[in-house]
């Protein structure tokens, strides 16, 4: 039973850490859509942009990113924390299987009843 609570300690604990990433990629995402708009609107100019950072693969033109650039960011930091949530879930049940089978004594078989 303890093993069983410290899996779901870890699985939280890893689910919550994933959780906060996201959420700060996501913020990220919304203040850069938010702030590019804000010089824009105050006539400042951007500064030219590299290729991690607005540069069209298109184009060489440096661009703004648009609000779907930022829903399509959203998105994918969704579908990863997604992802982060399978995973966390197939290693606390691959971890309950090696326990289960560590606690069976060698020699015994667990289907006793057939």
């Amino acid at each position: 039973m303890l093993k069983l609570l410290e899996t779901l300690k870890d699985s939280a604990e890893s689910t919550f850490d994933s959780a906060a990433s996201r959420v700060e990629n996501v913020h990220r995402l919304i203040s850069g859509y938010v702030g590019g708009q804000t010089r824009r609107l105050r006539g400042a100019r951007r500064p030219e942009a590299d290729p991690r950072d607005g540069q069209s693969p298109r184009s060489s033109q440096p661009r703004d990113a648009s609000i779907y650039d930022v829903i399509r960011g959203v998105n994918r930091e969704i579908g990863e924390f997604g992802t982060d949530v399978f995973e966390i879930i197939d290693d606390a049940r691959t971890r309950r299987a090696i326990e289960k089978r560590g606690a069976t004594k060698p020699g015994e078989d667990s289907e006793r009843d057939s």
